[in-house]
């Protein structure tokens, strides 16, 4: 019996030896796989159609990525020429605006130019008749003139009568004022030439100095009126008259300074420097004095 179990032991062993395990049998997830059954073949097929499908997906995603990494690209490229023809519509907007705006001020320069040329026209038509009208006048007044010279006096004539008249008038004046007092006098003579009416304020000095009353000063303010009418040797005249009469005035530095100034005008500058020196020195704080550093 023992013997027996020992034979069956070693043929049994032999054969798995020689032959594939029949535990392996069915297995779908072998490399190679062995003992299926019809089903088990159904799915192995069915599951190696699956796989080659996945790969086939896998192929499809991929090309799909590219794809979409491609559009991607177009799409930015795409955007970047959009936004620049947009910049481009917008340039060619603004320039048309513009070139409508400076047809619009053509127009209205135009517009302009033809109202200032009618108007120009109209000008020059109007001076030309205004010409016309002025030789017209002209040319009667010039009859007019030479008529009254024929008829009356002449020009040099006239002036000569007026000039005498005016010394009449004058010479009436100071009588009438003659009979007033020295102060009242002096009084009106100030206040005229402070008003600058020159003519009725040398009336009333002249009449001072007439009168002898406050010669020195009379004789500065007929110095003044001179200086004033630019009657330069006249000025200097009253001046030297006054300064001789009496030199601690309070208008002193004035004197000095126009008769420093009345030289000057009359080309005598070795006599203005004489009286602006002796401005300076004897009176170097005043304003004329300061006046000529």
């Amino acid at each position: 019996m023992k013997k027996i179990i020992l034979i069956w032991l070693t043929v049994t062993y032999s054969l798995f030896a020689n032959e594939p395990s029949v535990y392996g049998a069915g297995d779908l997830d072998s490399s190679n796989p062995y003992g299926l059954t019809s089903s088990e073949k159904h799915i192995l097929k069915n599951s190696d159609k699956v796989k080659d499908l996945a790969q086939g997906v896998g192929s499809v995603k991929i090309k799909l990525n590219q794809i979409n990494e491609n559009y991607e690209g177009l799409r930015s490229v795409t955007e970047a020429f959009g936004s620049k023809i947009a910049k481009i519509d917008k340039k060619i907007y603004d320039m048309q605006e513009k070139e409508r705006a400076q047809d619009q001020s053509l127009v209205s320069l135009q517009e302009e130019l033809g109202t200032l040329k009618t108007y120009v026209n109209e000008s020059r038509a109007l001076q030309d008749a205004n010409q016309e009208k002025i030789k017209l006048v002209l040319g009667e007044l010039s009859s007019l003139i030479d008529s009254i010279n024929n008829s009356y006096v002449s020009k040099d004539s006239f002036n000569k009568l007026e000039a005498q008249v005016s010394a009449l008038l004058v010479v009436k004046k100071a009588a009438k004022i003659s009979t007033k007092s020295g102060s009242i006098l002096l009084k009106e003579g100030t206040k005229l030439f402070n008003k600058k009416s020159y003519s009725e304020a040398k009336i009333r000095f002249s009449q001072l100095v007439e009168k002898n009353y406050k010669p020195a000063r009379s004789n500065f303010y007929l110095g003044e009126i001179a200086y004033f009418q630019k009657s330069y040797s006249k000025a200097i005249e009253h001046y030297k008259k006054s300064i001789s009469l009496y030199d601690k005035a309070s208008y002193m530095p004035t004197l000095l300074y126009h008769t420093g100034i009345s030289f000057s005008k009359l080309k005598k500058s070795v006599q203005a420097k004489q009286f602006f020196d002796a401005l300076k020195q004897g009176y170097p704080n005043s304003k004329e004095a300061k006046s000529l550093k």
